[in-house]
């Protein structure tokens, strides 16, 4: 072989070699938002593989914001928070820890997940998010819906991957692997991780698979790995209705007033179902076509607001008589595009959930017998799921998680997403959980003085239950205020 030719071939293979992999670290560098500048706030990135089970994996970059303790000498094991989803930004509103309680002792961690709004890379489907915002003012429903988010979704991967974006690396899985990672480079050695609704199952997988640096765990609105979502979506808000009007027909003063609430409830959404209610609504530059799924999802919206709870028999009554300005402030309140990152969400969400769901379970939620107007709290179709096409989850993801570490477990009385049942079920295989309920509340329901009074308690100890009579002296819902001015 001549000399040159030896040399090309030798540098040819030289230049085709793998590209080193991706070593975990953390950047320091500028906050993804504006955070106080009064405060010590330190900023960086999470430097990961997108996908740990391939060697030439590219690196991604997540947002890492920590609030610094104020206290002189801070508590060595610092709380990493996540925020629900999947898809949400967990630093986008996280730009002050002045009345952050848990400060006082130690640091508060907050990571950005993989794949949403300022990861890099983010795993937008703007076509997805402005379809959500028209199912939201009516404009479009039932199957036309369906469709035309299957065909988004399709258009969205499609875009995705040409970018080079691997959708099979945004999974559960691997974004516990970012906060061990995380962990690791920040130098902790255990810490406190507290999640809330999706996040509950993020944290869950992390205690599967790092045990090791977890010290205690607080879970919020739980949602557990082995639970199908999908099939019980409108189930669990109907529960949350029923305690409504059970709520309110028990209370002398909104039972005398209100007699028959579930047959006006029934009526105001049939009614809107046949004749949309005209309360002269516009979203996105078109009047909005308000159905009975426009009015179930603003009672949903209402179910959220511990304060709302207990004067939703009186929206229902003046909606059914024709007055609808409590009605109107709260459609009002949930138009526009959605705030997801819906490929981080398809890609979690069609990786562990769909695969081991049942289609026909699903379909039932939307059936008009549920009475809900056809209204679809479910997170994504098995059309849509097809349309993502990504790898399913081995099957220990759909599987209780069992450990040790201390627990604090908080649910909402009326959470119409993730039932009190559902943080119940962790004392089966967590012996050192400590179930808190919170009557009045709803999801989120730690997110209080008397929550954060408890979570406080039990991150000084957590090896013993915390005291919590300031959630055992609560009152709950006074169902009276829907009849006082």
């Amino acid at each position: 072989m001549p000399l040159f030719v030896a040399v090309l071939l030798l540098s040819w293979k030289a230049g085709a070699a793998e590209p080193a992999p991706v070593v975990p670290r953390f950047e320091p560098g500028a906050c993804a938002v504006e955070v106080a500048a009064s405060e010590r706030i330190d900023c960086g990135f999470l430097v990961v593989p997108e996908n740990r089970h391939k060697a030439d994996s590219r690196p991604i970059r997540l947002p890492v914001t920590i609030f610094r303790s104020r206290a002189a000498k801070p508590l060595a094991d610092p709380v990493l928070f996540m925020p629900g989803g999947p898809g949400l930004s967990a630093v986008e509103h996280m730009t002050s820890g002045k009345n952050n309680a848990l400060l006082d002792e130690r640091d508060y961690v907050v990571l950005e997940q993989r794949g949403v709004k300022f990861a890099q890379p983010s795993l937008q489907c703007p076509e997805t998010t402005t379809l959500k915002g028209e199912i939201a003012a009516g404009r479009l429903r039932g199957v036309a819906a369906t469709t035309a988010l299957t065909q988004a979704a399709g258009r969205c991967r499609a875009t995705l991957t040409a970018s080079g974006v691997d959708l099979d690396g945004y999974t559960s899985e691997a974004s516990a692997d970012d906060i061990e990672d995380l962990r690791k480079v920040l130098g902790v050695a255990r810490w406190n991780l507290y999640g809330v609704s999706y996040s509950t199952r993020l944290m869950l997988t992390v205690l599967r698979r790092h045990p090791e640096g977890v010290r205690s765990i607080v879970l919020d609105s739980v949602l557990p790995p082995e639970v199908n979502f999908d099939e019980v979506s409108a189930t669990n808000v109907l529960r949350v209705l029923n305690q409504v009007f059970d709520g309110c027909a028990v209370d002398r003063e909104c039972g005398a007033r209100y007699p028959d609430l579930r047959a006006r409830f029934a009526k105001l959404v049939a009614d809107a179902d046949r004749r949309p209610l005209n309360l002269a609504l516009r979203a996105a530059g078109a009047p909005a076509e308000v159905r009975g799924a426009q009015v179930v999802e603003a009672i949903y919206s209402a179910m959220h607001e511990p304060v709302q709870i207990p004067r939703i028999p009186r929206l229902i009554v003046d909606a059914s008589e024709g007055r609808f300005e409590a009605l109107r402030g709260l459609i009002s309140g949930n138009q526009g595009p959605s705030a997801m990152a819906w490929g981080m969400r398809y890609s979690v969400w069609c990786a562990e959930e769909l695969p081991f769901e049942d289609a026909g379970r699903i379909a039932a939620q939307l059936s008009p017998a549920m009475g809900l107007g056809g209204v679809n709290e479910g997170t994504a179709s098995p059309q849509e799921c097809r349309a993502w096409n990504v790898t399913a989850a081995p099957a220990v993801e759909n599987t209780p998680v069992k450990s040790d570490v201390p627990a604090l477990v908080f649910a909402g009385e009326f959470d119409p997403d993730t039932p009190p049942e559902w943080g119940h079920r962790l004392l089966d295989s967590m012996p050192n959980a400590y179930p808190v309920d919170m009557r009045g509340r709803s999801h989120a329901a730690s997110f209080n003085t008397c929550g954060v009074s408890i979570v406080k308690a039990f991150l000084q100890d957590p090896s013993h239950p915390p005291a919590v009579d300031c959630a055992l002296k609560r009152r709950g819902a006074d169902f009276s205020l829907s009849v006082r001015p």
